[in-house]
């Protein structure tokens, strides 16, 4: 099954290579994309997740970051303020801010992640929110217009974690890095240190 996983993983890379071409992007092929979605003029790193009908446009990600299905990052501003709001017709429609999503960072399902908007580390936005503005790295952020609702780690716990930089290892480097980091309990094991 293992063999079987990774044979279809690589044929679905090989596929992807003239379309990331085409649309100007950068994929390491690590990083898995599932179906239907639309990626164009982005830079993504190792090991990431991106679920089906996600559209990513113009945008940075860092390593080991998970987009659930439905999210929208990126993107056109129409030029509301001006006579027309078609891109065709208006020289004023906003369309060329990067939007950066840092390492190991969790965009939950039916975001909307406006263009130009930062999202630190560790980040987590709850499903269905509207981020327009930067995300500090160790938060959770979720609704609409996504707000604060607290840090996922206390700050010195996610500097020890920060300091190891796994996500710049492959897998199983990292996977031994945070599991000595659980060992020594610096990273809590339970949920139910963080309700």
């Amino acid at each position: 099954m293992l063999l079987f996983k990774k044979i279809y993983f690589t044929i679905k890379v090989i596929l992807r290579i003239p379309t990331d071409f085409i649309k100007k992007n950068k994929i390491h092929y690590s990083t898995k994309i599932s179906n239907n979605s639309l990626i164009s003029g982005s830079k993504i790193g190792r090991e990431n997740y991106i679920a089906c009908n996600t559209v990513i446009i113009n945008t940075n990600i860092g390593n080991y970051s998970s987009i659930a299905p439905g999210v929208q990052i990126g993107g056109m501003q129409h030029s509301y303020w001006w006579a027309s709001t078609s891109p065709r017709l208006s020289e004023y429609c906003i369309y060329d801010k990067v939007t950066t999503i840092g390492n190991d960072v969790w965009i939950a399902a039916g975001c909307i992640i406006k263009q130009g908007v930062t999202i630190g580390d560790g980040a987590v936005i709850g499903a269905m929110s509207f981020v327009n503005t930067d995300i500090p790295e160790n938060s959770i952020y979720f609704g609409s217009p996504a707000k604060f609702y607290k840090k996922r780690f206390e700050d010195n716990i996610f500097q020890k974690i920060k300091e190891t930089k796994y996500w710049n290892l492959k897998p199983n480097e990292a996977i031994k890095i945070l599991k000595q980091l659980e060992n020594e309990h610096s990273i809590p094991t339970s949920i139910l240190h963080h309700t």
